[in-house]
């Protein structure tokens, strides 16, 4: 039944897609760097590959899969590796990943692979540092099996190329510490965002200082972007892109923003949020000091794996803006798993390159991934080869109730240029305290900053970013 179901799903993305060529992708926050490889090093500190083993570095940010991941690496470099003379360096970055792979790939001298993000990806694209997967030799393997249409025109395409692919969909759900709920007295379970600030100073008032009922991340960005308007997109038929009306409306996530801000007020926000990244506002979550979180699909292998949470954690339905449940479909992202650096080209055989690709996107590891609880497989085959996964939270994750889900378009962010603040520094200031304007003005600012932006691009660069009319956010 579950394979039956889930097949189902993914034929109903690919369909969208089809005759949409929407989605976007997006990722989660990370932990430490490390690297697994199996060469040795010279004096200096350099890769010294025995013969002609061919070294090929690929960077992520990727912390929720780490372990299966290496473990994957060294069993393809004791293996495949050697018999075709590769080895894979493979490196999982933390909350610096962003700033890192800005300054390598400006360098060219930094991965061959990396992880691409959806809020860059494009402006890496524009300038070079990211070249077409085509561009390397063999890569028509691992293109075939994707049709154009199956892709997202500003998302993997660009210029009628094809950059990166996708890996993954990507849902978003709200988590509770049912512990903290049971010690406040709470018997339901919130349905809006007006009711997750009540319960949050409920938890917070009767933990006296042990435990909060929220948590915010603002010095990692892309939380405001999931944990805010991602996780609302049902309840706004959005996720601060509107790609219906090609327009910015982060405005009408004004409701939202007021109950956040009214839970800094409140005292019901985790201490320190100012300079707090996600993975320590993850662990405390994890270790039972917060009530209520907003999530992300990968956030069950971070509250499984990579933070074991302590608590007895409930996957639930995101909140709503208002009572009597959502006016619009879920939207889930379609998420890339690696794009190629311009450095990628200098190799000796980029051949080699292009089959490091293919192993990472292989169904064999997708499969192993998707029953650990780590991703949903964005092509139907791998379901057909996927066990069940016993995973906590995983299939309420995994699964969409009557089929009512879309894949979001493209954010054109990547591509237009405006004044002032991006959306992710805007919100950030605005729950510091930053602004003395009320969060009304300083979201109207915004849209009408990022809207501006979007004037500068001419009709056939954004045409590529308006929904079709066959796109339908509404729910059936």
């Amino acid at each position: 039944m579950k394979k039956k179901i889930m097949s189902l799903i993914l034929a109903s993305v690919m369909l969208a897609m089809t005759v949409s060529a929407c989605g976007n992708s997006g990722t989660g926050d990370t932990a430490s760097q490390t690297s697994s490889d199996g060469a040795d090093k010279t004096a200096d500190g350099e890769k010294a590959p025995a013969g002609d083993v061919q070294v090929v570095t690929v960077w992520s940010d990727n912390a929720h899969e780490q372990t299966i991941r290496e473990a994957q690496v060294e069993e393809f470099n004791n293996t495949i590796g050697k018999e075709e003379g590769i080895q894979i360096d493979y490196t999982v970055y933390g909350s610096d990943y962003a700033d890192v792979v800005n300054v390598a790939l400006m360098a060219n001298d930094g991965p061959d692979l990396f992880r691409p993000s959806s809020n860059t990806f494009a402006k890496y694209v524009s300038a070079g540092y990211a070249v077409p997967i085509s561009d390397l030799e063999g890569s028509d393997s691992l293109l075939s099996k994707y049709s154009k249409d199956d892709l997202i025109i500003g998302d993997q395409v660009f210029d009628d190329k094809v950059y990166t692919l996708p890996y993954s969909l990507q849902s978003y759900k709200m988590i509770i510490n049912q512990d903290l709920f049971d010690k406040a007295g709470i018997k339901e379970i919130p349905t809006t965002w007006d009711q997750v600030r009540e319960d949050a100073k409920i938890i917070t008032d009767a933990s006296n200082g042990e435990a909060y009922g929220f948590f915010l991340a603002l010095q990692s960005g892309w939380t405001l972007d999931h944990y805010i308007y991602s996780v609302s997109s049902a309840a706004l038929g959005h996720f601060g892109y509107d790609a219906v009306s090609g327009t910015y409306k982060y405005s009408d996530g004004l409701p939202i923003v007021q109950d956040i801000l009214g839970m800094i007020d409140d005292g019901s926000v985790f201490p320190g949020y100012e300079n707090m990244d996600a993975d320590t506002a993850r662990a405390q979550f994890a270790a039972g000091r917060v009530g209520i979180v907003m999530a992300a699909s990968f956030d069950v292998a971070v509250y499984t794996e990579q933070f074991p949470a302590e608590c007895n954690w409930v996957v639930c339905d995101p909140p709503t803006i208002k009572e009597g449940g959502y006016d619009y479909k879920e939207m889930v992202a379609a998420v890339d798993l690696l794009g190629v650096a311009k450095k990628a080209l200098d190799a000796k055989d980029t051949s080699k390159i292009a089959r490091v690709l293919e192993w990472f996107y292989a169904d064999e590891n997708l499969v192993e991934m998707y029953e650990q609880g780590m991703y949903i497989p964005y092509r139907s085959e791998v379901l057909d080869i996927a066990g069940e996964s016993s995973v906590k939270g995983w299939k309420e994750f995994s699964t969409f109730k009557d089929n009512q889900f879309i894949v979001r378009m493209a954010d054109p962010k990547g591509v237009i240029t405006y004044e002032g603040l991006s959306a992710r520094e805007t919100l950030a200031k605005l729950f510091s305290g930053g602004y003395s304007e009320d969060a009304a003005t300083v979201l109207k600012d915004l849209d009408d900053r990022l809207n501006g932006g979007l004037k500068e691009l001419d009709e056939a660069e954004l045409k590529d970013y308006i929904a079709p009319s066959s796109y339908n956010v509404k729910r059936d």
